[in-house]
């Protein structure tokens, strides 16, 4: 598992929304608001990381790095 930042999260309506841009991409993810984290199950690739950053931009949300 791997867990990435993810800024901008404050509710459930968050969570389904980062998860359905993952899932866009088609990859599984959980959202955790409380740590504003996002767990996948490998590790994305720059294509993919540049995709979903750009993706949740859009929704005023920000995707960082591993943690």
């Amino acid at each position: 598992m791997v867990h990435y930042e993810v800024e901008g999260m404050t509710c459930g309506h968050c969570k389904k929304t980062v998860e359905k841009a993952f899932a866009e991409i088609g990859k599984e993810a959980t959202a955790n608001i409380e740590e504003n984290l996002v767990t996948v199950n490998d590790t994305l690739t720059d294509e993919e990381l540049n995709q979903l950053r750009n993706r949740l931009s859009e929704d005023g949300y920000s995707l960082g790095n591993v943690k």
